[in-house]
């Protein structure tokens, strides 16, 4: 399936219906997560369903995946590379879906691993929308190469609290990424800018790969200094 479509037409989807889906299309979603391509090949995730969460910003919804990991070094840019995936994979489909990083499982015993939650199901409103109804940065604002097409396909990336930490710093051969040092009182409520970062690559990876690009991320922390940034890594 072609992913790189529901960039420019996806949305985070807050009103369900609370009808589940059907057990066939619940399976087709597991078997969809498997062929994924990971930021990082043999970095495991795991993720299981819950039908009832509990956290600030709540969304309800008739299902909800939890993902889980280990605490290994990469882990949360690996989430989001992975499973910003799946979410294109939902739009694709006409299933909406919203990522949801305050929530945690009410069902079941808190787990240390578990990371964040994303919930979907069939909605009570459009599950698409139109180029001009992102509320983004302008693009100058993220990159040095406004007019590259991966690095559009980026900017449309979700975030949360639409921090939309990443700066594509485009060089002869390669590109520089780098994060956005978050401010207090930011800084203090939001931790998953790395998830975000994941989620920026996998829009530039799909955008690569329907160009006719390579793609090939390293994690680098030595990159040239940037006000305001950390180094991330490159793309080359």
């Amino acid at each position: 399936m072609n992913l790189y479509h529901s960039i420019t037409r996806r949305k985070s989807c807050r009103s369900y219906q609370m009808q589940p889906l059907e057990a066939e299309w619940i399976d087709k979603m597991q078997d969809a997560v498997k062929d994924f391509e990971p930021l990082y090949p043999g970095l495991p995730l795991t993720h299981r369903l819950t039908k009832k969460v509990t956290g600030r910003f709540q969304v309800q919804a008739p299902h909800y995946l939890i993902i889980s990991g280990q605490g290994a070094p990469g882990e949360m840019e690996q989430l989001g590379f992975l499973y910003e995936q799946l979410v294109l994979w939902f739009d694709a489909m006409e299933i909406g879906c919203v990522w949801l990083g305050a929530s945690k499982d009410a069902e079941a015993s808190a787990r240390s691993g578990d990371i964040i939650v994303i919930g979907f199901g069939r909605t009570a409103e459009p599950v698409h929308r139109t180029r001009d109804q992102f509320n983004r940065k302008p693009i100058e604002d993220i990159t040095n190469a406004p007019d590259d097409v991966c690095i559009q396909a980026a900017h449309l990336a979700p975030s949360g609290m639409n921090t939309q930490p990443w700066y594509f710093e485009k060089a002869e051969a390669e590109v520089l990424v780098y994060k956005q040092k978050l401010k207090p009182p930011v800084s203090l409520l939001y931790k998953h800018s790395d998830i975000d970062m994941g989620i920026g690559l996998c829009h530039y990876a799909l955008a690569c790969k329907e160009t006719g690009r390579p793609f090939r991320f390293t994690r680098e922390n030595t990159l040239p200094g940037k006000a305001g940034y950390l180094p991330f890594g490159r793309i080359g």
